[in-house]
C-alpha cells in the first residue's frame, strides 16, 4: 500500500497577497562535496504550482513539523 502523500502549508493571516504559502526543499550538490538540503517558504495562486514545488511528506513524516499543516495532494 502506498502512503498518502501532502504538502505542508503555512497559515498567514489576511490581507495577504497569494492564496498558498509553502514548504520548498531545495536539495543541492557542490562540486566535492554531498548533497545538501535546504529549507524555504514559497507562495503561489495556483494549486498545480503549489502541487509541482513543494516538498511532499505522508502525514506521519508531517508531524515532525507542527508548526506547519499538512494537506493532502487530493485536498488542495
Amino acid at each position: 500500500m502506498t502512503k498518502k502523500l501532502g504538502v505542508l502549508l503555512v497559515d498567514v493571516p489576511e490581507p495577504k497577497i497569494f492564496k498558498y504559502f509553502y514548504v520548498v526543499d531545495w536539495t543541492y550538490s557542490r562540486p566535492g562535496s554531498r548533497s545538501e538540503s535546504r529549507f524555504d517558504i514559497q507562495s503561489a495562486d495556483a494549486k498545480t504550482v503549489v502541487k509541482n514545488e513543494a516538498y511532499k511528506c505522508t502525514q506521519e513524516e508531517a508531524k515532525k513539523y507542527p508548526q506547519f499543516r499538512w494537506v493532502a495532494l487530493e485536498d488542495l
